[in-house]
């Protein structure tokens, strides 16, 4: 599925928005948009990989504690 949501987007130029708290799923993404209390608090612009998502979610989630 991610990979057709992908090709969506390089081939065909669609626009799609992904909510997910998978770091995996996020890493295809062409920018990552950091939430908390509905609010956009970061962001990171791809490609980044999914671990370097995962270090700055766990950062961020310390930050609100």
């Amino acid at each position: 599925m991610l990979r057709l949501l992908r090709a969506s987007v390089d081939r065909h130029g669609q626009t799609i928005v992904m909510v997910t708290h998978d770091p995996v799923a996020a890493a295809h993404a062409d920018r990552v948009l950091f939430l908390a209390d509905g609010r956009v608090v970061d962001d990171l612009a791809g490609p980044v990989g999914a671990e370097k998502i995962a270090v700055h979610t766990a950062r961020l989630e310390e930050s609100v504690r």
